[in-house]
C-alpha cells in the first residue's frame, strides 16, 4: 500500500522558494488571490498547477488526475 504523504499549507514566498531552489521535497499549497497554487517537488522537479478550488488542487497533488 502506497504512503500518502502530508501536503504542507505554506504561504507564497515559501513556496517561490521551491520552485526557484527545488528544495525541501514534498507536496505544497498556498492560496493566491482567489487561486490555489499546488506544487509537486516529490521528484525535485517542482511540478506546479494553478486551481480555482482547494480540493481540486488536493485531488491533483495525490495523482487523482493529471493536467
Amino acid at each position: 500500500m502506497e504512503k500518502k504523504l502530508k501536503i504542507w499549507r505554506v504561504n507564497s514566498k515559501f513556496l517561490g522558494l521551491v520552485i526557484d531552489f527545488r528544495t525541501p521535497s514534498g507536496l505544497f499549497l498556498t492560496k493566491e488571490g482567489r487561486k490555489w497554487v499546488a506544487v509537486d517537488n516529490t521528484t525535485g522537479d517542482a511540478w506546479t498547477e494553478e486551481f480555482p478550488r482547494k480540493r481540486q488542487a488536493i485531488r491533483w497533488l495525490r495523482g487523482k488526475f493529471e493536467i
